[in-house]
């Protein structure tokens, strides 16, 4: 059955299709089956249902309906499946064709004009994928630190988003499904766009995207086999001449009178209408060979455009797909330290313990890797680690809170977290670990807790400058 959306909410998974009776139906995101796109308001769609709820759903391949267009909005909906609808398209295709074909001059045609032009014909190809890019395009990134990495981050922004949940069960789950959504769509994309490049054979392509819409190319098609049919056909007619020719001049010799000139006069029709024959196929042999060279003309110089156009944007739209899975793993990566922030649950379990790093995608990366042998990391590992410290060199920001008062450290360790997910908040209860600290990390500020510290804050202070470098910008902050 055809269909349109008119409701459909991507934090719960759940919408409405319409159909041509105007009745509606409802439909949750298991009954979606396409990997290239997701659900989106006015989307016309194909699906089958069990009278009210619809258990199989995708997008019509059939999305706009243009002027030119051989079908209209009108039969898509008095039509119940896009094969129902495409065997019309074609019928009236035909048609079309056929009347091109008998009104075009083919003896004067100088050259094959396009109903479809190459960018029309990629668009409407990747249709659905762009629908799945068009999802990202409204997301904010200004106050976005850093764009994380999909592929490269993509267990580990699960594993924290798992944790979160399950330390913390009064966060809905459902504040994440929206972007999630669009994660599982985008990616479904990526994987078939990557599958695909693997089998891509540009000829099909080509007839299948664009050649099959070109009517005036279809219709000189048709003029072509019918030429070479029409020859076929003299060429027959004239061999027979000739042998008929070559029987009668054998019997001619034979007869005389009346009856040798009865069969001169007939050799000499003969002879006639094989000329008049010969000068027909000469014809239709000119003709073809001018019209074939139109379409190899046609047919290369298109190619050789649309294969380039196909590929160039392909690669935009699998780049786009990229950015769009980085943009949106960077959101949900930000939800998730959001919420991290505001959990007493991870408060008391997370940021009680000797952690100096936000809780944040990179945060489990890196707890990940502190498990492993530095010097023995497989290949994949090594890329990670090369990753992290990339983003940590380009955001990290180091601090430092001395105090002995594990409540205020906790609370600042929190304050400092909120600022940025890659800061990072180390801890000086006594003055051994303040020396050391101070002498191996270059820190933005430190934070002195002037109630709970071995020394005047004064002398604290000056203590830490000691170990400052020349052009060290590190600020002291007194609590």
């Amino acid at each position: 059955m055809h269909g349109k959306i008119m409701v459909y909410v991507d934090a719960t998974g759940r919408g409405t299709v319409i159909n041509l009776a105007k009745t509606f139906f409802e439909f949750n995101k298991h009954a979606w089956h396409d990997k290239r796109s997701m659900p989106t308001v006015g989307m016309f769609v194909e699906f089958r249902s069990d009278g009210k709820h619809i258990t199989d759903l995708r997008p019509s391949k059939f999305q706009e309906f243009g002027d030119s267009d051989f079908i209209k909005e009108r039969d898509f909906w008095k039509t119940d499946s896009d094969d129902e609808l495409e065997d019309l398209r074609l019928t009236r295709r035909d048609a079309y064709v056929q009347e091109l074909y008998r009104e075009t001059d083919y003896d004067n045609l100088d050259k094959i004009v396009l109903n479809l032009t190459i960018p029309q014909a990629i668009q409407r190809y990747f249709y659905n994928e762009t629908l799945s890019i068009n999802a990202v395009k409204d997301i904010n990134t200004d106050e976005v630190p850093y764009i994380i990495d999909f592929f490269a981050m993509k267990r580990f922004l699960y594993k924290a988003l798992d944790t979160l949940l399950f330390s913390d069960n009064t966060i809905n789950q459902a504040d994440f499904s929206a972007m999630k959504n669009i994660i599982v769509h985008l990616e479904m994309a990526y994987k078939d766009m990557k599958d695909k490049q693997k089998h891509i054979n540009m000829e099909r392509l080509y007839d299948e995207v664009f050649l099959s819409h070109q009517c005036h190319y279809q219709a000189l098609l048709a003029s072509i086999d019918n030429r070479k049919n029409r020859k076929l056909a003299l060429d027959r007619q004239m061999s027979t001449l000739i042998t008929d020719i070559k029987s009668k001049q054998a019997r001619l010799e034979s007869e005389n009178g009346k009856k040798r000139q009865e069969f001169e006069e007939l050799i000499q029709s003969k002879k006639q209408k094989l000329i008049e024959i010969k000068n027909e196929a000469d014809y239709f042999t000119k003709s073809v060979e001018k019209l074939e060279v139109m379409k190899k003309s046609f047919y290369e110089k298109n190619f050789t455009i649309f294969s380039n156009s196909f590929n160039m944007a392909r690669e935009k739209l699998f780049e786009k797909i990229k950015q769009g899975l980085n943009i949106c793993a960077t959101k949900l990566d930000i939800e998730i330290w959001k919420k991290s922030l505001k959990s007493t649950s991870i408060k008391n379990s997370y940021f009680k313990t000797a952690s100096e790093i936000s809780f944040c995608t990179l945060s489990f990366a890196e707890l990940y890797l502190n498990r492993l042998n530095k010097h023995a990391l497989n290949p994949n590992d090594q890329l990670l680690f090369s990753y992290v410290k990339k983003v940590r060199k380009e955001c990290e920001k180091n601090f430092l809170v001395v105090t002995s008062n594990p409540d205020l450290y906790i609370n600042m360790k929190i304050q400092i977290f909120a600022m940025n997910p890659y800061y990072v908040v180390k801890h000086a209860p006594k003055k051994v670990n303040y020396q050391g600290l101070m002498k191996n990390t270059e820190f933005d500020i430190v934070y002195v807790d002037e109630k709970t510290i071995w020394a005047p804050v004064a002398d604290v202070i000056l203590e830490g400058k000691y170990f400052l470098k020349k052009d060290s910008k590190t600020k002291f902050k007194i609590l």
